[in-house]
């Protein structure tokens, strides 16, 4: 007990400020990428890997919303079609240093079809989740973003908008209670 340092005041508050941005840095939100339409800010996404996932943010602004994945399998299913009316679906495509497991996971959608237009889509406001396994990562990966934003009146189109993906020390969402994602076979 002798070569005990005592901690003063100062020395434990700096410790304190020290292990308190240590803690933040591993759950800070990692940088957005954003889709304008004029001086209209529609959507921003962010990816990370959070553990042995990838997730993918969406950040919708009031009044826009984008569209499921499985839009397309959706509206096939309800209209028997096999080239349905229907909006894009949200796709995501990682760079060569991210393998990926084949299914995606993802914010379960709300239904915005407009049946007496025959027009049947799904999709996503506010905040939204992607998320598929993770197979391999390295340095530098990033993941490509094509959708569509819109509102009731306009769409932003958000065409090969490349997202960095980073580490994360924390978890945004769990996976495993996302919605899986219709492959097209079904």
């Amino acid at each position: 007990m002798k070569n005990l340092i005592p901690i003063t005041g100062l020395a434990a508050l700096m410790l304190a400020g020290i292990a308190a941005a240590a803690g933040a840095q591993g759950t800070a939100e990692p940088p957005r990428q954003e889709v304008w339409l004029g001086e209209n800010l529609a959507v921003s996404y962010a990816a990370r890997i959070e553990g042995d996932w990838l997730v993918v943010d969406a950040w919708h602004e009031p009044g826009w919303h984008t569209y499921a994945m499985d839009n397309v399998q959706r509206a096939r299913e309800v209209t028997g079609k096999a080239r349905p009316d229907t909006e894009l679906p949200t796709v995501i495509t990682p760079s060569p240093e991210i393998e990926l497991a084949p299914s995606w996971r993802q914010t379960a959608p709300t239904e915005l079809s407009q049946p007496e237009l025959r027009w049947y889509t799904w999709g996503f406001a506010d905040r939204s989740f992607f998320a598929a396994r993770v197979l391999r990562a390295d340095p530098g990966g990033w993941v490509q973003v094509d959708a569509q934003a819109c509102t009731d009146r306009l769409c932003a189109m958000v065409d090969g908008l490349r997202v960095p993906v980073t580490e994360s020390g924390g978890r945004s969402v769990d996976p495993e209670s996302l919605a899986t994602v219709q492959s097209a076979e079904e």
